[in-house]
């Protein structure tokens, strides 16, 4: 069972194996990794958090940490969300599967590839971005222990922890290597858990996407004749129309049905997330501004702050994508040459039109719908409350 559907996802299937969440994975696999990876996250999260309650003795510090623990919380979400709804990530999975075994060849197949190569390009160029940014990260501890050697003073340079607050947790210098490495494992499995999870997503709406995109084309391919041609209203041409056009409704439903799914997986995660994400580029921001005497914490948080409106645009793009697909198809349908087809073919025409006015969404809690609209419209919000918080502390 632990197989990929096409060459194009074999990235995917090694990110959501290696975290134990690969639709098709063999049992004995995934309770491997599952347990291995929420071992590594819990016990890493429990270090944040709880060294956050510590730090609460230095706000500075007890700010910096806000947006940290709140990122492993968005981790959670996304991690057990996917476990809950582990049958229908594996149905839409499956689905795919036999969408690509249904074109074997033509232009279909060729939208299909079109899709998974896009996607299969977002996944590398989105996990390239998420464990470039952990590089900064794992020098903080690195550096001064590097200066030990290569320029060696009489007293050692301070020593830090990736994550400040844990230094208040416990006496970190006696423990100082366990606690490095534990924590590149740990934050490298966090930022495992988000791409493995977010890049599966794109591949489903691409999927999606694509599944649109062959809708448009059948429409194109309607009544393909030329209208003066005498044999275009025969009964045999008539009958090819209306085949086609049955197809062309089966095909849409089809997309819709897939894009409702996808919708149902995720909207109660989304719901969660996207609040979460506005409070931590408040909180981080906010850490960035009452920083700016101190130009290497300030630093950290704005590139902090940039990371999570990248994270929140990217899940809003994919929404936009979502949408703008199954809009597009009313306008093909409207194009569409049906003026030449049977009074008994154009009656199909009229379900269609009307059920392409309403475009397939993906929402957080069926209210906030995920597109690049509503992501101005929370990153504007998070900037208003820092306004107020940043003239308050003035």
């Amino acid at each position: 069972m632990d197989r990929v559907i096409t060459p194009y996802h074999r990235i995917n299937r090694t990110f959501l194996t290696i975290i134990g969440l690969w639709p098709l994975q063999s049992s004995i696999s995934r309770y491997s990794f599952y347990t291995f990876t929420l071992l590594v996250t819990i016990t890493h999260g429990y270090l944040q958090t709880a060294g956050m309650v510590a730090a609460i003795v230095d706000i500075d510090v007890f700010l910096e940490a806000i947006p940290t623990v709140l990122a492993d919380v968005v981790c959670y979400f996304k991690y057990f969300n996917f476990s809950i709804n582990a049958a229908k990530m594996k149905k839409l999975l499956l689905i795919i599967e036999e969408d690509w075994k249904h074109y074997t060849a033509g232009e279909e197949l060729d939208i299909l590839n079109e899709y998974a190569q896009f996607g299969r390009k977002v996944t590398v160029y989105y996990a390239g971005a998420l464990y470039g940014s952990l590089i900064p990260l794992m020098l903080t501890p690195l550096v001064p222990i590097v200066l030990d050697v290569v320029m060696p003073m009489n007293v050692s340079y301070p020593k830090h922890l990736m994550f400040q607050q844990i230094e208040f947790l416990l006496d970190f210098e006696s423990y100082l290597f366990p606690l490095i490495i534990h924590g590149y494992i740990g934050t490298a499995g966090y930022l495992t858990i988000i791409i493995a999870i977010d890049t599966m997503l794109m591949v489903y709406i691409q999927h999606a996407c694509a599944q649109f995109s062959i809708v448009r084309l059948m429409l194109e391919r309607l009544a393909k004749v030329d209208a003066d041609d005498a044999d275009c209203h025969t009964p045999e041409f008539d009958e090819i129309d209306y085949k086609n056009m049955a197809a062309c409704i089966e095909r849409h439903n089809h997309a819709i049905a897939f894009c409702d799914l996808i919708e149902e997986a995720n909207y109660m995660s989304f719901t969660f997330i996207v609040g979460i994400n506005m409070l931590m580029m408040t909180s981080s921001a906010l850490v960035a501004v009452f920083k700016m005497d101190n130009p290497d914490v300030a630093g950290k948080f704005v590139a902090f702050t940039i990371g999570e409106m990248f994270h929140l645009f990217y899940s809003n793009w994919q929404g936009q994508l979502l949408q703008e697909h199954s809009e597009s198809v009313f306008s093909n349908v409207y194009n569409a040459r049906w003026n030449y087809t049977s009074v008994r073919t154009q009656r199909l025409i009229i379900p269609l039109l009307m059920r392409s006015t309403k475009p397939c969404r993906m929402t957080a809690g069926k209210m906030y719908t995920m597109s690049l609209r509503s992501f101005s419209e929370v990153v504007k919000t998070s900037f208003s409350y820092l306004t107020v918080f940043t003239s308050m502390r003035a």
